[in-house]
């Protein structure tokens, strides 16, 4: 009969399996980089899948067993997580990521570089939309417009790709920095420019005349998710950069503070885009990129590698 003082609940298990993955690979993180040439997503998703409910199931946060739910969404035997929370914990991690592109984007990029950054994001993210669409119709024998939905899903999906090329190993160093720079900001806007392409398929299957699905497209997801979204995503990155300069100036902030003004400001620009229904992650990567698009926070933090933490705490950890 085990102590009763240990406590092997599914959360607690779960610290335990995550902080063992995260410190061997920081142990390992050059070799595996430089040697292997793996990154952290295909090595995280991996260990999910091991430690998962399909694998040893030691991480089961939704999983409900083998004796049902109680409750709709909630999981015995689990962490007691609906989907409405693991979406939601994933909503502010992707957008703390893809804020932390946009401020880790050089000066004045987008302004400079906006032709092959429309390339990326129009022609090339729609062929590749179209045809995932059509492999799913075709394979799996959907109607038109779930291939479409399910396509513009899987279009931005890029982690593997991304991280190995802007990672800081041999391999990425061989990479031309004016690539790894529009690859950057391709993956940072492309989780956001995916919703006109999931909306037309939406839009398709739920309403019944195109006059109506073409207006609430045009007014609904062009006008107020994408360019609204982004919109008030650069205002509110260049007003917080303002008032960031005025208390640094005047030795209100100390040091600390001011480098988890960063990742405040990232959670801040993801409520302010859920609350008013628009494209929270495009309202993220634009308050990134215009909280830092003149250079100056970039500059005063660039020793510490803000994003490259967070990006190991929370992308794998996810």
């Amino acid at each position: 009969m085990a102590w009763d003082q240990i406590e092997t609940t599914p959360p607690h298990v779960t610290y335990l399996t995550l902080a063992t993955f995260l410190i061997t690979y920081t142990l390992f993180a050059n070799f595996i980089r430089n040697r292997l040439h793996l990154s952290e997503p295909p090595l995280a998703l991996l260990a999910g899948i091991i430690l998962g409910p399909k694998g040893l199931g030691w991480l089961t946060p939704n999983f409900c067993g083998v004796n049902g739910c109680k409750d709709e969404g909630v999981g015995l035997g689990g962490w007691g997580w609906g989907d409405d929370v693991v979406q939601e914990i994933t909503r502010v991690i992707v957008g703390i990521q893809v804020f932390a592109i946009g401020v880790e984007l050089p000066k004045y990029y987008a302004s400079r570089h906006w032709k092959s950054i429309a390339m990326m994001l129009g022609p090339v993210m729609a062929f590749s939309w179209l045809i995932v669409a059509a492999f799913v119709v075709l394979i799996f024998e959907t109607d038109i417009p779930t291939g479409l939905i399910v396509g513009a899903c899987l279009t931005p999906t890029d982690p593997v790709l991304a991280s190995s090329i802007l990672s800081n190993s041999q391999f990425s160093n061989r990479v031309p920095k004016r690539l790894k720079d529009l690859i950057a900001c391709e993956s940072g806007c492309n989780d956001g420019i995916s919703f006109p392409f999931l909306y037309v398929g939406l839009f398709a299957m739920t309403t019944s005349g195109l006059g109506e699905a073409a207006k609430k497209y045009f007014l609904l997801t062009i006008l107020w998710q994408v360019l609204f979204g982004t919109t008030i995503g650069l205002v509110i990155g260049t007003v917080f950069n303002k008032i960031l300069r005025f208390s640094a100036r005047r030795g209100y902030i100390d040091y600390p503070s001011f480098t988890v003004f960063y990742l405040l400001l990232a959670i801040l620009s993801v409520g302010v885009g859920s609350t008013l229904g628009s494209d929270d992650f495009l309202v993220a990567f634009g308050a990134g990129y215009g909280f830092a698009r003149d250079g100056w926070f970039t500059k005063r933090t660039k020793a510490t590698r803000l994003s490259q933490v967070i990006d190991l705490l929370l992308n794998s950890a996810m």
